[in-house]
């Protein structure tokens, strides 16, 4: 099989490793566990506050 072009190659041997998988899951269930807590974090506190 012939691969497009180098970008593609590299995500390939990327993928094929289950620990960079699962690096790449704990980094974004982390930045979307923050992105999510921040507004959260402020909805809470105008209802502390009203």
């Amino acid at each position: 099989m012939k691969r497009a072009n180098h970008l593609a190659e590299w995500l390939f041997r990327f993928a094929s490793s289950q620990r960079n998988i699962d690096r790449v899951a704990m980094w974004l269930g982390g930045t979307v566990s923050l992105v999510a807590a921040a507004p959260a974090i402020v909805i809470l506190v105008m209802l502390i506050i009203r």
